[in-house]
């Protein structure tokens, strides 16, 4: 979200050393908890990630790591770092709470800390908290390049921003021409930055930014002018996020077009939301899909996507569970077909798990009963304009389990 947040301590640097705790591996259905597939080597598994007893979640993946959070018994999220089948947690005075959000093939991996407090890169054992504008309480780093560019947001979370490096000023990505706002969660390896230039109501319209700053704003996929957000964009430029109707009483996946062409996903069986997290260098999508009360703005129910490029939105096998008795969620997704993301049973706790040749297990579920007719949606509640924003910032940087 955009509002400020709980003041953080100036920008500084900390080692992580006694305080990573190391847990034993756990997997199912036999398989071993290890880094995802390449392609030509691509076997068909569901594998759960080890946590602390209390769930989790994975967002994203390169070489042999994965990144994420885990609960403790309290409830607090902690940045997860899953290598050769062994959870790392990073619990130390600089990040006591928080997630890990990226990696790149370098190793270099991003995230926030302490309720947006702050955020940090971790690279060779070293953290580096990033630096923010003068008087600002709260940033956002959301994602990494190949090159070690960050993309989030800072001075106060009102501002996208690019770090191009880890100690590097942030380059504050101005709104369009009378918004208010501007927010990012997506970059590429050509320095394109994607996100969203936010009305003064909050009300978001999908934009990417040149490496020079300039900024293209795209219409979603209700018409033209319709509002929408981006989480990822691709070396080739295209994009993907979600797209509202004029009157917040809609959402859906989207992808973008290099050019700003939307087009939507569509939604899973029965339901009526949903949202693009993820986008491969070939263009698969991943996200999630759900039944959504759009008068309360409460969910009934989320369950994975994955879209091939033609076709419905198909989702994903939770192990143990029918479709209708599980809840999921997929963030990262590869040209392999290798995804991370969370499952587990609905309204229950949920796990980190990876879907290695996602394609090959993926499929059209039914229509779950009870929702032939999703909830009808409602007069848009004062105030609630930013409920997109603020759902997947929470989601995403591990406020609570989904």
């Amino acid at each position: 979200m955009h509002t400020p947040t709980r003041p953080h301590r100036p920008a500084a640097c900390a080692a992580v050393a006694a305080a990573v705790m190391f847990a034993a591996p756990l997997t199912t259905a036999g398989a071993a908890a290890a880094a995802p597939a390449a392609s030509g080597s691509c076997t068909p598994a569901v594998t759960r990630l080890p946590d602390l007893g209390h769930g989790g979640g994975a967002v994203a993946f390169n070489g042999g790591a994965i990144v994420g959070e885990v609960f403790d018994a309290r409830g607090n999220p902690h940045p997860a770092i899953w290598r050769r089948g062994h959870v790392h947690v990073i619990r130390t005075p600089a990040i006591r709470t928080g997630v890990a959000l990226d990696v790149n093939p370098r190793g270099q991996i991003v995230g926030t800390a302490d309720n947006f407090a702050k955020a940090w890169e971790l690279y060779r054992g070293r953290i580096t908290i990033l630096r923010d504008v003068p008087g600002s309480h709260a940033d956002y780093a959301r994602r990494i390049n190949d090159r070690g560019q960050i993309a989030g947001a800072a001075d106060n979370m009102n501002r996208a921003a690019r770090w191009d490096s880890a100690t590097a000023t942030p380059v504050l990505l101005a709104p369009r021409p009378g918004d208010a706002f501007s927010f990012s969660k997506g970059i590429n390896d050509r320095g394109q930055v994607a996100g969203d230039t936010d009305q003064a109501d909050g009300t978001p319209h999908s934009a990417v930014w040149s490496p020079a700053g300039h900024i293209r704003v795209f219409s979603g996929a209700y018409g033209r002018g319709s509002p929408g957000d981006l989480f990822v964009i691709n070396d080739a430029g295209t994009s993907a996020g979600e797209s509202f109707n004029g009157a917040f009483t809609a959402d859906q996946a989207t992808i973008w077009s290099a050019r700003g062409v939307p087009a939507g996903l569509g939604f899973l069986p029965g339901l009526n939301q949903s949202t693009a997290l993820g986008l491969s260098g070939s263009g698969f999508v991943s996200g999630e899909s759900g039944v959504f009360d759009y008068t309360n703005f409460t969910f009934s129910a989320m369950h994975a996507f994955v879209w091939p490029r033609h076709g419905p939105l198909l989702t994903l096998p939770v192990p143990h569970l029918s479709y209708a008795r599980s809840q999921s969620v997929v963030h990262q997704i590869s040209d392999s077909g290798t995804v991370v993301g969370q499952a587990g049973p609905g309204h229950g706790v949920q796990h980190a798990y990876v879907w290695t040749c996602a394609f090959q297990q993926a499929f059209l579920p039914p229509q779950a009963p009870g929702t032939a007719t999703p909830p009808a949606p409602g007069p848009r509640p004062a105030g609630a304009v930013r409920w997109a924003a603020i759902r997947h910032i929470d989601m995403l940087a591990g406020d609570r389990p989904i």
